[in-house]
């Protein structure tokens, strides 16, 4: 078996520094992630022994990279992230309800034998306590969400059973049979459709509600074999050629935006049509890098109200948090004491 720094990308610190480590398993966490900024925090601020690690993870090793943080008995548990929350549930021993209804993980702790993998869903948790927030009362609500990936798994079934069956949920998504799929499993909660990907201004009439669950608008520069790439300066709203390359290198996103200024310029005149076309809807984008991503941006400047995915992010730390720490022995369960020293942070 592999060892945990063999089965990762990015360079990690001395695991054994701590009594204890989280990890944050995605495509490239060390980017940015906002979780180990914010672990960490309540580590130092609650005076736990215990450190959260970025762990960048390459398509094909997600499955060693499991076993091999198993096997290590410092490892708590952690966060998952993009573009593994769905393909982490098979790799687990055992799934908590809501996750296993959802089908995605994005939190993971050790289980009662301190041997097993326990997945978890703190996402859906997250957007609700955000959504109702800033929206209030959900029931007999319409909503419009983008995306069908893990954490749009999670929102849909959420909000699902917060819209009710007075209320509507509306899918869409670039692979269709995604949607479908998410609609039958939620279609229990209340009304679902599916609508063709891309959205059209003939939905926006009566919407209350639009959520952004795809990655479109993440700030992080991607990289693949043609060159690097930046999804920042478009929306979910209308079509995507995300074609364009560039070297790497300093000024890449910049050198980016102006080679895929075209197809920028298609996509935002089609996101403004949409927006145009709404009356009242809440706009929210679960993205929270940057703050205000360019969708949220547009719809400021149409004068929507809007909600960015900080709050989110907050709130499914702090669960996720509570989760882990308490199972691993470290402290007595209290999201209390945890919320606010992530938002100073924040």
């Amino acid at each position: 078996m592999k060892s945990v720094t063999e089965c990762i990308g990015n360079a990690l610190p001395d695991l054994g520094a701590t009594g204890a480590y989280a990890a944050i398993l995605g495509e490239s966490p060390s980017r940015g992630a906002k979780s180990p900024v914010l672990w960490n925090a309540a580590f130092r601020g609650l005076g736990l022994s215990g450190v959260m690690h970025p762990m960048d993870v390459a398509p094909g090793g997600l499955a060693g990279a499991v076993q091999a943080l198993r096997a290590d008995r410092r490892y708590i548990g952690g966060a998952v992230t993009m573009p593994y929350k769905i393909d982490i549930v098979a790799l687990l021993d055992e799934l908590e309800p809501e996750a296993e209804a959802i089908g995605a993980v994005n939190c993971v702790y050790r289980g009662r034998d301190g041997r097993s993998l326990v997945g978890a869903n703190t996402d859906g948790a997250g957007a609700l306590w955000s959504l109702a927030g800033e929206f209030g009362e959900l029931a007999g609500a319409r909503v419009l969400l983008l995306g069908a990936g893990g954490a749009a798994c999670a929102v849909a079934a959420y909000v699902a059973r917060a819209v009710g069956p007075q209320g509507r949920l509306v899918l869409c998504n670039r692979d269709a049979a995604k949607a479908e799929a998410l609609a039958a499993r939620v279609g229990g909660f209340c009304p679902v459709e599916v609508a063709p990907w891309p959205v059209t201004p003939a939905l926006a009439p009566g919407l209350d509600v639009l959520v952004n669950c795809t990655a479109l608008g993440f700030e992080t520069l991607r990289s693949d074999a043609d060159g690097a790439y930046s999804l920042r300066w478009f929306t979910p709203l209308a079509a995507v050629d995300a074609s364009a390359r560039v070297a790497p290198g300093p000024g890449a996103v910049r050198r980016h935006a102006v080679a895929a200024a075209q197809a920028v310029a298609d996509n935002t005149s089609k996101s403004i049509e949409f927006l145009g076309a709404l009356d009242r809807a809440l706009v929210f984008d679960i993205v929270y890098q940057p703050r205000q991503t360019f969708l949220l941006r547009l719809a400021e400047l149409m004068e929507l109200r809007t909600l960015g995915g900080v709050a989110m992010n907050l709130e499914q730390a702090v669960i996720a948090f509570d989760k882990a720490t308490a199972a691993a022995g470290l402290r007595r369960a209290d999201a209390s004491e945890i919320r606010p020293i992530m938002a100073e942070v924040w």
